[in-house]
């Protein structure tokens, strides 16, 4: 059976998803949270290729995994359900084994290292506060379904609805809706106390860190969806790198 190193495993690109059908529309509103909430957006360029090597390529270079390659295009979208699906395919099966893999390593240093296993699930894995159920979580492996935190809270949108260059765009009605999916991944983060997040859509992935309570968030450049390589950072790697930040028992929470 094939292997291939970690870092070989997480450094694919993702196929491209074919959408039909598709219909604009505004994202998720809720009274408990307003693209106003968000007041100031700076960047986060430690969210980046060197920083995963610098931190943990000794690991990724040297655990070896049983190769899974993407053997047929995914199908089609037309909605974000039909995306949920394609993530829970493509992704979250793929980031789970990978971090899995890491900690299985790591096992004998996870207590000096304070670190706690993580893996990644859907958001009604992790306690659900006050009816808000982020789509994904990471949580501690065996947490308790009804009392674990949700470390890196992320929530999945599609392209045509939001994307991250509408944060610079002319029209206003676009830079407050960048802002609204924001203010909804920031809600969730303050929800559990939790200093990382992402946004992930069908085309790129953001991650988010928390500065502090009053809407001062850290943005990364967006991973694209496709992205992948040798240097590259990718989706899979960087959500498997959004993992192991959630896996710091001291730092995942914003003191």
């Amino acid at each position: 059976m094939a292997t291939q190193t970690l870092l070989h495993y997480l450094s694919v690109g993702l196929p491209r998803i074919p959408t039909q059908g598709t219909t604009s529309s505004p994202n998720t509103t809720n009274p408990q949270y307003d693209a106003g909430d968000i007041a100031q957006i700076e960047p986060w360029p430690e969210f980046s290729y060197p920083s995963v090597i610098a931190r943990y390529g000794q690991l990724l270079h040297s655990k070896l995994i049983r190769a899974e390659p993407f053997t047929s295009p995914p199908a089609p979208i037309k909605d974000e359900p039909t995306f949920h699906l394609r993530f829970a395919d493509l992704v979250m099966s793929r980031v789970r084994r990978a971090l899995r893999a890491g900690f299985q390593e790591l096992a004998p240093e996870l207590r000096a290292r304070q670190l706690s296993a993580i893996t990644i699930d859907g958001g009604g894995s992790a306690r659900i506060i006050d009816q808000f159920r982020p789509d994904v979580a990471f949580i501690v492996v065996d947490a308790s379904l009804s009392t674990g935190v949700n470390r890196a809270p992320g929530d999945l949108k599609v392209s045509w609805k939001w994307e991250s260059s509408m944060q610079f765009s002319q029209n206003l009605a676009d830079r407050r809706e960048y802002k609204q999916v924001l203010a909804q991944v920031n809600f969730y983060m303050d929800q559990h106390n939790a200093r990382h997040g992402f946004i992930l859509t069908n085309s790129e992935l953001v991650a988010v860190k928390r500065l502090d309570r009053d809407g001062h968030l850290a943005v990364a450049r967006p991973v694209l969806w496709t992205s992948g390589g040798t240097g590259q950072l990718s989706v899979l790697l960087g959500l498997w790198y959004l993992g192991m930040l959630a896996a710091e028992d001291n730092h995942w929470a914003l003191s």
